[in-house]
């Protein structure tokens, strides 16, 4: 992998993760989160092309249940995701 990609793909994966913890925050503050979810969700089915781990399968089922869980498990399952985001990798085929 290229310098340049890895750095954006690492860039990428901070985004993902700070929306999801905005996405929490929308939550809390009883904001339009479901279309936020929405949104993150779209744009991460996006890249089952580009991810080559198992762990993308993992974080989007998890994105895909948000929508139906409290808030405990809610809270829990977002701090879940973000930790999955760094154990994302690229395929570099």
């Amino acid at each position: 992998m290229h310098n340049d990609s890895k750095e954006y793909f690492n860039a990428y994966k901070n985004k993902l993760s700070g929306n999801l913890y905005g996405l929490l925050c929308e939550r809390e503050n009883k904001g339009k989160w479901e279309e936020y979810l929405d949104s993150i969700y779209v744009e991460f089915m996006g890249l089952e092309d580009e991810l080559a781990s198992i762990n993308y399968w993992k974080l989007r089922a998890k994105i895909g249940s948000l929508r139906y869980l409290n808030y405990y498990y809610f809270r829990k399952t977002i701090f879940e995701c973000i930790g999955l985001t760094n154990s994302l990798l690229i395929d570099e085929e």
